[in-house]
């Protein structure tokens, strides 16, 4: 990854300054910064982080506030060291102190149960936080911009959200600012290429293998054809859908000060009033509880609301279910109690058949895996290493197959190793927490483990030579039904 001079036609957009006047604009009109404060800024050495960093500094003696540079170098490319050295030199050259660290992303991502982008945001997030605290800024300043909070709308769109999913990217959460979400991508560019400041490019960026970069780099071209100017109606929508979700959210701020209590480490619902208020209403509710109980690093899904008012209806008074991240959900007759499950104690056995190719959805984690038959000749990568994606030889992978949690006693031949290996031994060498382990999604084709997903493929139905057809199983995780 190298770093390039971008030439954009000026004719297409508003001049450079104006992006100047609106992040301005934003930093006062929103209180996102104080003056005398100081401000972290997330900078990772391409256009949007590069260009946020320069008009920051431009405005800071204006507005009255100081700021420094956090880099994390993911360790995901070969070059990513060179990325680091870009954003030190800038720093240098603009006398802002730079702070960089490097993290093991993969590991992380294997270690948590997390996708390798949700371990990355994790790292650079964790980075943001603890360069805040260490220099005493208020804030950190993130560059995502309006390209960014419309492409957020469409992947939770099309992958099925709730209305608070649908409000785009913030402008402000908890210590988290950002000063370009009302700035287009191309606004950005312009700004670059009339200041002539060099940047970065990840070339992972520049392909469409992932929903983002497919909405990114082709949908928008598309609706750009018959709907020049798209952004500005959708930034509308973005901005009404955040206000009305704002006023839900009072509503159920209200509701839950009169159903919800805390008794030491259990959350405690009344089940008659949540059943008898407006549903939207008693799922915010629901949600807000199952965050309190679990904390913010679990995902809350629709798969998991919808449980939880089946419970309630449930004509069985002492019905219960076990929910993700050791949460455990039941009814003590009108009343609801969320608490946290004991590590002894195990998931359910839970089991399902997978039967043609399609999308399953494990509420253990959570996780939906996508299942589709493709021609051997369309596969350019036939390793079949990857954590969050697999592919098999669809003869000897054929339907039916079965997903399941793990049992006493499973055993794993891994890809790449001889022999097998006893499931529990591996997921410990993996450092995969105990809480997580009970409920891992297994793959497998008889009693042969084919997949742990997210983590680690097996040795068997190998994709070679021979092979005609290809089973491509993908792990789509905390994102598709994200209760938001």
């Amino acid at each position: 990854m190298l770093s390039v001079w971008y030439t954009w036609d000026m004719a297409s957009e508003r001049a450079g300054n104006d992006i100047v006047v609106e992040v301005r604009r934003a930093l006062k009109r929103g209180l996102m910064i104080k003056p005398g404060s100081g401000l972290v800024v997330g900078v990772s050495g391409g256009p949007d982080s590069v260009a946020l960093l320069h008009i920051l500094h431009e405005l800071k003696e204006q507005l009255g506030y100081w700021i420094t540079v956090a880099h994390l170098d993911h360790g995901l490319r070969l070059d990513s060291a060179e990325d680091a050295l870009f954003v030190r030199e800038m720093g240098r050259k603009l006398g802002v102190p730079v702070n960089i660290e490097r993290a093991d992303v993969l590991s992380l991502a294997a270690g948590q149960g997390m996708s390798v982008e949700e371990a990355g945001r994790a790292a650079r997030y964790a980075l943001f936080e603890k360069v805040r605290l260490s220099s005493g800024a208020e804030a950190t300043a993130t560059a995502h911009h309006l390209d960014d909070s419309i492409e957020t709308f469409f992947l939770r769109l099309l992958r099925g959200s709730t209305f608070r999913g649908l409000r785009g990217i913030p402008a402000m959460r908890d210590s988290i600012i950002r000063p370009l979400i009302r700035v287009e991508r191309q606004q950005i560019l312009g700004f670059l290429n009339e200041r002539n400041l060099p940047f970065r490019i990840d070339p992972t960026n520049l392909n469409s293998d992932t929903d983002r970069n497919f909405i990114r780099n082709r949908l928008f071209p598309t609706m750009e054809e018959r709907f020049p100017y798209f952004r500005v109606p959708l930034e509308r929508t973005l901005e009404m859908i955040g206000a009305e979700d704002r006023y839900l959210d009072e509503l159920a701020r209200e509701l839950s000060s009169r159903t919800l209590r805390r008794e030491e480490d259990r959350v405690i619902l009344d089940r008659v009033q949540l059943l008898a208020a407006p549903r939207v209403l008693a799922a915010r509710v629901l949600v807000a509880a199952l965050y309190e109980t679990s904390g913010s690093v679990s995902r809350w899904t629709r798969a998991h609301v919808e449980m939880a008012f089946k419970i309630m209806r449930d004509p069985n008074p002492g019905a219960s279910a076990d929910l993700a991240s050791g949460v455990v959900l039941r009814r003590e007759y009108d009343n609801i109690i969320l608490s946290t499950r004991r590590e002894e104690e195990t998931l359910a056995d839970l089991s399902l058949a997978v039967t043609g190719p399609g999308r399953f959805e494990w509420p253990y984690g959570p996780m939906v895996l996508d299942f589709q038959l493709v021609e051997r000749d369309i596969i350019n990568d036939l390793s079949g290493l990857g954590a969050d994606e697999a592919l098999f030889d669809a003869d000897e992978a054929s339907f039916p197959l079965e997903i399941r949690c793990p049992r006493p006693g499973d055993r794993l031949r891994p890809w790449g190793m001889e022999g097998t290996r006893k499931l529990k031994n591996l997921l410990i060498d993996l450092k995969i927490p105990r809480r997580l382990r009970h409920g891992l999604p297994l793959l497998l084709k008889g009693d042969e483990i084919l997949w742990i997903p997210g983590i680690r493929r097996g040795r068997a139905a190998g994709v070679t030579p021979a092979t005609k057809k290809v089973l491509k199983a993908r792990a789509i995780r905390h994102e598709v039904g994200r209760i938001e």
